[in-house]
């Protein structure tokens, strides 16, 4: 039986700039990786009475999809936010992230993530994921780390290493905690020396609950949104996401008891993969051409959405440059939904039973950013490629929308035209 252990809520240390620099930069990896967990199991619902749901049953899961689909905008929020933070005391925004699935070792033990289709077992990790600090729970079946390990250091070092958490809000109570002390040790004026301007603010990006960082002040109001948004909700109000998945739950198995065989999830497989995995490593490598090429396809979108929003925060540009470069960042969003849906009716392989998926996948290069002067045209440039390889595919997948093209050509259009700055 998978039993709960008794949580550690050791104070996470924080002894200098660069461990807070290596906090938050796992934060911001965490706020990435759940974001691409909840929006997988999002795509991998059902969107039709004819895949075996009722009608009633099929309007609670255009519901959930909803319910996720918000939830995973507040992840982008918070990793927005999170970035920030960093930007605020000098660091560089971090956009990168492990693929998937995670290693064991990267985060702590008690957080793993993978991509999976929606059924109870995931549904009760994302539960886990979000439960509020000091909470005993234990993790769902099939989700269990392969290995048993701690990463807390036996002594404090100069060189930042990782610290052990036993929740994510855990691991924010130590960054919040850090913040004071430096602000009390540095001065706040010598802590919070990076440009503001260069941050994500309403004048660049609108979504929920993002804050500008300045001040020890904005500091801590960025950590407590983030946290009283989901991670480990300090409150447990009905509007965190722990509250939010504990209801669909309850809803989920309403329908379980009704009905043993109700199944709202699409055969999707979890922990999709665009390459075969080595030796023993979890994984389904999407092998049938079209699906093959169909992910090739989301992905390169998924990089170019990341490399626009990173080339759009922590920049020198001006307001109508970087807001282009986000503008065309969310408008991908539309393109890697149509994608994504797309590979969970379609074949991973050989067995017609396992459907493929998005997996996110990054290369080396994902992020790397064009030398000043160069960006526009460069990413134009890559936008153009993506939608000509749609147009090719269109005609060969059935229910690709060869009008996603559009939707990349308008992007490159957008960036090829000088932004107005003031």
């Amino acid at each position: 039986m998978n039993r709960p252990t008794p949580p550690d809520l050791h104070d996470v240390r924080v002894n200098d700039r660069e461990q807070l620099i290596y906090l938050l930069t796992e934060a911001a990896e965490i706020e990435h990786g759940l974001m691409c967990t909840y929006l997988y199991a999002g795509w991998s619902l059902k969107q039709a009475a004819a895949e075996g749901v009722t009608p009633a049953q099929l309007e609670a899961i255009d519901r959930w999809r909803k319910e996720i689909r918000s939830v995973a905008m507040e992840e982008m929020a918070h990793l927005a936010s999170v970035n920030n933070l960093l930007m605020s005391i000098g660091s560089p925004p971090h956009f990168r992230r492990q693929n998937f699935p995670v290693p064991a070792g990267y985060h702590p033990a008690s957080l793993v993530v993978r991509l999976a289709p929606l059924n109870r077992d995931t549904l009760a990790h994302f539960i886990y994921l979000e439960r509020p600090e000091g909470m005993e729970m234990a993790q769902a079946p099939g989700f269990e780390t392969p290995v048993s390990y701690q990463r807390r250091p036996r002594a404090s070092r100069l060189t930042p290493t990782a610290d052990e958490f036993d929740t994510v809000g855990h691991l924010y109570r130590g960054i919040g905690a850090g913040f004071k002390a430096l602000a009390e040790r540095l001065g706040e004026r010598a802590l919070f020396v990076g440009a503001p301007q260069a941050q994500l603010g309403p004048d660049i990006m609108t979504l929920p609950g993002l804050v500008t960082v300045t001040d020890l002040t904005s500091a801590l109001q960025a950590v407590d949104v983030i946290v009283e948004q989901g991670e480990g909700s300090r409150h447990d109000n009905e509007a965190s996401h722990f509250a939010r998945f504990q209801a669909m739950a309850a809803e989920y198995d309403a329908f379980l008891r009704a009905d043993p065989a109700f199944t709202p999830h699409r055969p999707a497989a979890s922990d999709p993969l665009m390459f075969a995995p080595i030796g023993d490593a979890p994984g389904v490598q999407v092998t049938d051409p079209g699906s093959a090429r169909v992910l090739d396809l989301a992905n390169a979108t998924y990089g170019l959405m990341l490399r626009l929003l990173a080339s759009g925060t922590g920049t020198a540009q001006g307001v109508a440059a970087r807001r282009s470069e986000i503008d065309g960042a969310v408008g991908l969003m539309h393109v890697l939904n149509g994608l994504s849906v797309l590979l969970t009716t379609l074949p991973a392989g050989s067995d017609p039973a396992t459907h493929a998926g998005m997996n996110f996948h990054l290369p080396r290069s994902g992020l790397a950013l064009p030398q000043a002067g160069a960006g526009a045209a460069l990413l134009a440039e890559r936008a153009h490629e993506i939608a000509l390889a749609l147009d090719v595919l269109a005609d060969s997948i059935p229910g690709l929308d060869a009008k996603l093209a559009d939707q990349l050509r308008a992007v490159a259009a957008a960036l090829a035209t000088p932004a107005n700055d003031h």
